[in-house]
């Protein structure tokens, strides 16, 4: 990728003449596309629960009662593919390595997901992981992922361009739960919105953004994904009203920023 003195972007291969259509994909409003724009909030939850209530009881076992994405599938399963064509299905796969699987949010290890990927992209997304897979920062506890989203099917210079939108909601599991004060504390939601290229040499991601809900400012400046009470609470951080919209993928990606 070589960019031009008008701040163009402009593909060469390595005898240096200009990319195929499928290498174009990284330049998007003349921007070398490679990490994810992402807007992270931290909601601290004393706004919505003040605190001479009484603290509701926290379910381990069922961690997330009680939430936005109670009643989501698990994990991969939220992942459904509108048809049958292969399109889909390669997309749909590099969804699951990059965002569900084991392997990578917990083990942080990226090659199933690299291999997917086509050789030319291989290496630019090895080095901006954070931008197109989740990793859990080590030692936080995962119970579970839900999945709640959709993807769609356009074109880019002769390709199929797969734009995906998806929420992916984590449990962990707190130290202390008495020091909870609602269920949905337990939770982070990280909506991510990625496309990708499906080319005759790979899934090549081609732009990304993303905004993450009840996050730890500090991992996610690192990174990595941990829940807000991993953390000493920010003084005055926090977003009061309903946060249902966070759990959701329509409409577009909500803006407030509290770990700026």
């Amino acid at each position: 990728m070589n960019s031009t003195a008008d701040g163009a972007c402009r593909t060469t291969d390595g005898a240096g003449n200009p990319g195929s259509p499928a290498n174009v994909l990284f330049c998007v409003n003349n921007k070398t596309v490679s990490a994810l724009s992402l807007v992270v909030i931290v909601a601290v939850l004393v706004a919505l629960h003040p605190s001479w209530r009484e603290p509701p009881a926290i379910n381990l076992a069922v961690p997330f009662a009680g939430t936005p994405a109670e009643q989501w599938p698990d994990g991969a399963d939220g992942i459904v593919v509108p048809d049958d064509r292969p399109v889909f299905a390669q997309v749909r796969t590099a969804l699951i390595a990059s965002r569900t699987d084991p392997e990578m949010i917990e083990r942080h290890n990226p090659e199933p997901f690299l291999e997917m990927l086509a050789p030319q992209v291989r290496d630019e997304v090895a080095n901006n992981l954070p931008g197109w897979t989740t990793r859990i920062r080590s030692g936080v506890r995962l119970l579970g992922v839900k999945t709640s989203g959709r993807m769609t099917l356009s074109e880019h210079n002769g390709h199929p361009l797969v734009l995906t939108d998806y929420v992916f909601a984590y449990a962990f599991a707190p130290p202390d739960p008495s020091k909870l004060r609602h269920q949905r504390e337990m939770v982070v939601a990280s909506r991510n919105q990625v496309s990708y290229a499906v080319t005759p040499d790979g899934v090549w991601p081609a732009e990304a953004r993303g905004f993450q809900y009840s996050v730890a400012c500090g991992a996610a400046r690192e990174g990595f994904l941990a829940p807000q009470f991993t953390e000493p609470a920010r003084p005055g951080a926090g977003v009061a009203g309903d946060d249902r919209r966070y759990f959701s993928a329509d409409g577009p990606l909500p803006d407030p920023d509290t770990c700026a």
